[in-house]
């Protein structure tokens, strides 16, 4: 994972997007990447282009040739609220002195290119200016598949047209994201109103950031598929620990209670436990048939035993188990992901 404190202060200048709204977003670029999700990523409602700019310096770094970031915009700032958005999106767009206003959310595309330009990202980059009913329809095909939607449009019928055009686009595991959900009424209620005549059952999930000392929700999200991302973020943090701690090449042992299945490998071969036949047998009956067990495996090569979060409750149930690997081996690693001990 590039550092991303760097890429942050790099794009800081090119939007209003909050720091844990960014990170989230970089987390979510990098596990499509590493989990091969196929799509371009799209962002509608760009302002400067910060949010736009991280995605494409995340696809810089990691050489990826065949993907893109869209950029739609009208380039001319928000155009009026109506009743169904709220008196939060009345209120902002009256209230011109604020630190927020930005003179309308307008940005020119001149300058959105220029930035792109400087910031070496004009290659990973194609902007499209015009409001979204005239031009998302226009370029849809050109778009093709679509692995991570960003709508930063604030008003109801502008999201509920970026929704109406591109969701169908956005792959089976890809994400939608939702920067004004919890700002403005209407982006809200057009989320809503899409999934409930789709009748999508599409799980709606936080990022929660904080302000003044007290945590608040900055954005929201869905995966189009399951798991949902809080779930395929903590499996695909586990699988950086793996592939930090274990040796390529090496044989581990998996305890995860059947979640997580092979994909958590990195290049390493995990095995099932309890194992038969090379697949998850179920839970052991007793601590010292987990013993036995995990012997007979570090006898055939194991070199380490990794229990997943699905699964710590081992730990505590099966204290004969625990016991003997608290006095026989060596604990690696022990965070809210995994805990790993070496068997060698």
């Amino acid at each position: 994972m590039p550092d991303l404190d760097s890429l942050l202060e790099k794009v800081r200048p090119f939007t209003m997007v909050p720091r844990e709204s960014l990170l989230d977003l970089a987390h979510l670029v990098s596990a499509v990447l590493t989990c091969e999700i196929p799509g371009n990523f799209v962002e509608c409602g760009v302002w400067r282009g910060g949010a736009s700019f991280l995605m494409a310096d995340l696809l810089r770094q990691a050489e990826v040739q065949d993907r893109k970031v869209w950029l739609f915009d009208s380039f001319e700032g928000l155009p009026s609220p109506e009743e169904i958005d709220g008196a939060e999106a009345i209120l902002y767009t009256r209230n011109t002195n604020s630190p927020w206003y930005f003179d309308n959310c307008s940005a020119s595309l001149e300058d959105v290119q220029r930035s792109a330009t400087e910031l070496g990202l004009a290659h990973y980059t194609e902007m499209v200016k015009g409001w979204f009913d005239q031009t998302l329809p226009d370029y849809r095909e050109r778009i093709g598949p679509i692995a991570i939607l960003r709508i930063d449009c604030d008003w109801h019928s502008s999201v509920r047209c970026c929704l109406d055009n591109l969701y169908d686009q956005v792959v089976d595991g890809g994400f939608i994201i939702f920067d004004d959900y919890y700002t403005f009424d209407g982006c809200a209620i057009a989320v809503h109103q899409f999934l409930g005549e789709r009748r999508l059952a599409h799980r709606i999930e936080n990022v929660i950031g904080e302000w003044d000392g007290a945590e608040y929700c900055q954005s929201a999200l869905f995966r189009k598929g399951k798991p949902t991302w809080k779930w395929m973020r903590q499996l695909y943090r586990l699988t950086q620990d793996i592939a930090a701690i274990i040796p390529p090449g090496s044989s581990f042992i998996l305890v995860d209670d059947g979640a997580f299945g092979i994909e958590t490998a990195a290049g390493r071969r995990a095995i099932p436990f309890l194992e038969r036949d090379g697949y998850y047998w179920g839970a052991p009956p007793d601590g010292s048939a987990a013993i036995s067990e995990l012997e007979r495996l570090r006898q055939s090569g194991a070199s380490f035993i990794i229990f997943g979060w699905p699964a710590f409750w081992w730990l505590d149930y099966y204290g004969d188990l625990r016991d003997y690997l608290n006095s026989k081996f060596r604990c690696l690693l022990c965070n809210d992901r995994l805990v790993v001990f070496d068997l060698r």
